[in-house]
């Protein structure tokens, strides 16, 4: 018979087993819930075209809502979130005066907001600490729709890392489910990851970008994440780092004298540490929230079906226009399989890199490989095509250098990263937005055999393997070479892919 300790002790194993428990989620203070409520009010009940002026400070209370233009009319937007910013602070700075009594309808709407025991000091802080939150009701309702593409592929990416389930929802807080999303600082993709960062657990450079691949950027977010909770041994800290750095929330940590992340929340101020940085995690709690229930906040949601492609490992250097003419799939289809791929590769100045796991739809040919494989040798390559490069001397302008290699100069400057045409000096390296020249393509190659050649040498010679050198020729004796003859060597021929299901 089991005891009621142990029938109570099973229940409780069995409940911390199951999936989508309140085990498996975040961990929630109690002090957070008002800013929790404050981010879902934002997602859910705040259009575009509006927002609310509230307290930039812990709970984030409320004061009003006021209408403003709809992205992207981003300069009447600001002018008139400044007048509005204005006109509360005086409001404030009024019944401050007056001892919070109220001579305005404004006031009066403020007044009924505040709390119980503000003062007139109080009021006053209040006004100078007001803040402009604008809603973000369709762009939510909008990321959840895409969420659908990828929702599933990132939940198993978090599962295999240990990360919490409910960073699934991570996205809608830093791009709304957008790969192609781009911040003011340079932050890019589905996980916004800057530069600096994206290269520690990726490829970024101006060929492959894989800030910008969905699948590829779910698996370096879900180890940055794991790699900031292993620094840091809580999930609050580790999630408040994926936008403030593990070593600035290491700061304040150190700086506040505890690990307790609402500690960190109240009572550290870094000069870094603004507001974004310490309502991440709220934030994101609340945009989990949603996630989990979309129907109770919005009706008629229909996820867009998950994007699943097959991806191939390319065996040689391949020009995107081998791709399209040679198999079965369009340029449109290729380029939103396949985002990470930069614009130089898209107009032929550059070649996708050998190795790349090329994404190609899933309801395509039956075995991608042989149609991989079948890719003419003539068309494809060894090496890279190489940058094309101008080192300045002195006396050079931009405009100059741009007419000379027939570029624009936005391109130009685009292109290396200059803010301004004058801030170039002598010396500098240029990289220039042409094609450089081609290089000698892999297929159709022979090799005349040498005195003292075996089959084995020249296999390795040109990255085969024996048995596929001798098949190539129709050698039915590998030892019988003779001197003079011709061997074919195209290794796009007999190029062996790897071929996987799932991104």
């Amino acid at each position: 018979m089991i005891t009621l300790q142990r029938w109570i002790l099973l229940v409780a194993c069995l409940l911390l087993a199951s999936p989508g428990t309140a085990a498996d989620r975040l961990p929630r203070p109690e002090g957070l819930a008002p800013a929790i409520d404050f981010w879902v009010h934002i997602y859910t009940e705040v259009p575009v075209d509006a927002g609310v002026i509230h307290d930039a400070a812990h709970p984030l209370r409320r004061y009003g809502r006021v209408a403003v233009a709809a992205p992207p009319e981003w300069r009447a937007r600001r002018e008139q979130v400044r007048d509005a910013l204005a006109r509360y602070r005086q409001a404030f700075a009024d019944l401050a005066d007056h001892n919070g009594q109220p001579r305005t309808p404004l006031q009066r709407r403020i007044a009924a907001r505040l709390p119980a025991d503000a003062g007139a000091a109080e009021i006053a802080r209040i006004g100078e600490r007001l803040r402009f939150q604008g809603g973000l009701r369709e762009r939510f309702r909008n990321s959840l729709i895409r969420a659908g593409r990828w929702r599933a592929y990132i939940a198993d990416v978090l599962a295999a890392e240990g990360v919490p389930a409910e960073l699934v929802a991570l996205p809608h807080v830093e791009s709304s489910f957008n790969p192609r999303a781009r911040s003011y600082a340079g932050a890019a993709g589905l996980w916004q990851f800057t530069a600096g960062t994206g290269r520690e657990y990726m490829r970024v450079d101006p060929v492959v970008d894989e800030r910008l691949d969905p699948w590829a950027s779910t698996r370096a977010a879900a180890a940055l994440l794991a790699d900031n909770h292993e620094k840091l041994g809580h999930w609050p800290l580790a999630i408040t780092a994926y936008n403030h750095g593990a070593a600035g929330v290491k700061r304040g940590v150190e700086a506040v004298g505890e690990t307790d992340y609402m500690a960190l929340y109240h009572r550290y101020e870094g000069p870094r540490f603004g507001f974004a940085s310490r309502n991440f995690y709220p934030a994101l709690l609340a945009a989990a929230r949603v996630d989990r229930r979309p129907g109770a906040y919005f009706a008629n949601l229909q996820p867009d079906p998950a994007v699943e492609p097959v991806r191939t490992a390319l065996p040689h250097f391949t020009p995107v226009s081998v791709l399209l003419a040679e198999l079965p799939v369009d340029e449109a289809t290729l380029q939103r399989l396949n985002p990470g791929l930069g614009p130089s590769v898209w107009d032929g100045r550059k070649f996708i890199p050998r190795g790349h796991r090329l994404a190609l739809p899933a309801d395509g040919v039956d075995d991608w490989r042989l149609a991989i494989a079948a890719l003419p040798g003539s068309g494809l390559y060894r090496e890279q095509r190489p940058d094309v490069t101008h080192r300045i001397a002195a006396g050079d302008t931009l405009s100059a250098i741009a007419a000379r290699y027939q570029v624009a100069m936005a391109d130009l400057m685009r292109h290396n990263g200059i803010d301004h045409p004058d801030r170039i000096r002598a010396g500098q390296q240029l990289e220039l937005p042409v094609a450089g020249g081609m290089p000698a393509p892999v297929g159709g190659q022979h090799y005349r055999v040498q005195p003292g050649d075996t089959l084995g040498e020249i296999a390795r010679r040109h990255d085969l393997r024996t048995d596929q050198l001798a098949s190539l020729n129709q050698l039915d004796d590998p030892d019988r070479l003779q001197v003079g003859q011709r061997l074919l060597v195209d290794a796009a021929a007999v190029a062996a892919v790897d071929i996987e299901q799932t991104p």
